[in-house]
């Protein structure tokens, strides 16, 4: 039959075991967290940073479409401007003569004619540069962004070091809770087979183990007669 120190021995060699296995699953959870964590923020600023690609590189489709929008939007902001044209009468005498009356309306319908076609040729001639100013201004932006982006994922991943390390710490407490119970339960199982005390008590056999002594007979040698002596 085992001894009691043995048994006690690896009760808590067995419960050191388990407080061990405990704090390790508490590491190990704490880690994939943190990894799961990183994957996250890197997948996040991974798909802002596509998205302002993207957008840089669909800006230039349907180029032909985009400067005929812009050449007659700058062309009606041309053709609205307007200057302020003194009444008749304020500058020169008006005249009652209906041929200068026509003659006059009909310049200014010429004049009118041509500031819309210089207005249309303005808008065709800096359609073209302006919406590619756009468009690079608007690519710029997304650079930018897109650096701004490359700097949180390195600040990001310089972290990670910094959680897995924290992560390593989770189950300190247990981890020594089962130190101590292995070094207990190996000075148990040590102590019970070697039938010792581990206190320096002496043997650990009970009373009842314990061999009983037996006292050694005398010798014994040939029987004296009383005869013997006196010569009988």
């Amino acid at each position: 039959m085992c001894d009691p120190l043995t048994i006690a021995g690896a009760v808590l060699t067995i419960g050191s075991t388990a407080a061990n296995y405990m704090a390790n699953s508490q590491v190990e959870r704490a880690r994939n967290d943190a990894l799961a964590a990183e994957r996250i923020r890197q997948n996040t600023l991974d798909k802002e940073a596509d998205a302002l690609n993207l957008n840089s590189r669909e800006q230039y489709q349907d180029f032909d479409t985009q400067q005929t929008d812009r050449a007659t939007q700058i062309g009606d902001f041309v053709a609205e401007q307007k200057m302020d044209v003194p009444e008749p009468g304020s500058a020169m005498p008006s005249s009652s003569s209906k041929i200068i009356v026509n003659e006059e309306n009909k310049k200014r319908g010429q004049a009118r004619d041509f500031t819309n076609q210089q207005a249309v040729a303005l808008g065709n001639l800096r359609s073209f540069g302006d919406l590619l100013g756009d468009m690079g201004r608007n690519h710029a932006r997304n650079a930018m962004e897109i650096g701004q982006i490359g700097g949180f994922k390195r600040g990001s991943s310089g972290v990670l070091p910094l959680e897995l390390d924290e992560a390593s710490q989770k189950g300190s407490g247990l981890r020594l809770f089962g130190d101590i119970l292995g070094g207990l339960g190996g000075l148990g199982v040590s102590a019970g087979l070697s039938g010792t005390s581990p206190f320096g008590l002496g043997s650990t056999a009970t009373s009842a183990t314990r061999s009983i002594p037996v006292p050694t007979p005398r010798p014994t040698g040939p029987a004296v007669r009383l005869s013997s002596v006196w010569g009988g």
